[in-house]
């Protein structure tokens, strides 16, 4: 076989379309418009249901670029990153603490999802994607499975068949449709239960997305080394790390499923939002720590 034109523009198309190859599996909202899916949750494994991150990201100093990583305090590690805006923040000057705003460390939730309704991609309907999501749908999330919602809800969030619809309602902060930088869910919230016609419920829990395989997972000398080249400006040869934290093939949970109570499924939920022992995280995770953390 020789290498032809229709090789060429595929070569040529896979290069331009990176971003919607790495982020198809991870649902989009528009404001404006409203969404209905259900959670699904992990039945081999109940504590990695929903996956919590933190992550940094920045517009590059040295390329003006996007750059973002995961952050090893996800797994209760030290992240270089954070270990120098905790020691300017406690004694750099002004200008460096200043400065020391743009490395923005945010938390995120992620969890698999089957889309009842999406206006905005239709042919996501019927399938298991990804939700991410900030600190309201969290507030909504937690609320409903051990909140003041918890008698309501608790465990019908996560019954894909018989349970609770998280219907997400996208709303413009500035008034302008589209933008979803300026999103808010707030109104979002989960409603009564109901029937939906599934025959295949086994290959939707069996094909669910490992969520803590989704991100890449960088050392904390790729840490440090993405530090010096786009916040201090230090080394010669300078990588682009824009949307590094993210694969370009999301992995996928494949191993067989047991028929488990959706009760049981759900206390391993709980379990795993219960606070981590201090005694698992590095010492310098201490008050002080999140508290700074926090303002970033």
């Amino acid at each position: 076989m020789k290498f032809n034109a229709s090789m060429f523009d595929d070569i040529k198309n896979a290069r331009n379309n990176k971003t919607d190859s790495t982020y198809k599996d991870i649902l989009k909202f528009e404001a404006g418009k409203t969404y209905l899916i259900r959670l699904v949750p992990n039945l081999d494994e109940p504590k990695k249901t929903i996956f919590h991150y933190f992550h940094h990201s920045w517009n590059s100093l040295s390329t003006n670029k996007f750059v973002t990583s995961i952050c090893p305090t996800t797994f209760g590690e030290t992240c270089p990153i954070c270990s120098h805006a905790i020691k300017t923040y406690r004694s750099g000057s002004e200008s460096e603490k200043e400065q020391n705003k743009l490395i923005n460390r945010k938390e995120n939730w992620l969890v698999n999802a089957y889309v009842v309704s999406d206006p905005q991609t239709a042919d996501n309907v019927g399938k298991v994607k990804m939700l991410r999501y900030g600190r309201e749908l969290a507030k909504i999330v937690d609320e409903a499975i051990d909140g003041e919602d918890s008698a309501e809800f608790g465990p019908k969030i996560f019954d894909v068949v018989n349970g609770c619809s998280l219907r997400i309602k996208c709303e413009s902060r500035s008034g302008a449709a589209n933008k979803k930088q300026f999103v808010s869910y707030s109104s979002s919230k989960f409603i009564t239960e109901s029937s939906l016609d599934i025959d295949n419920i086994s290959d939707i829990h069996a094909n669910i997305f490992n969520l803590e395989q989704v991100f890449k997972t960088a050392s904390a000398p790729e840490l440090q080394r993405m530090l010096e080249q786009h916040y201090f400006c230090t080394t010669d040869s300078v990588e682009d790390h824009s949307d590094d934290d993210i694969r370009d093939e999301p992995v996928v949970h494949t191993r067989p499923t047991h028929d488990s109570a959706i009760q049981s499924i759900f206390e391993g939920v709980k379990e795993a939002k219960a606070p981590v022992d201090k005694d698992d995280v590095s010492d310098e995770l201490d008050d002080e720590l999140r508290d700074i953390l926090g303002k970033l």
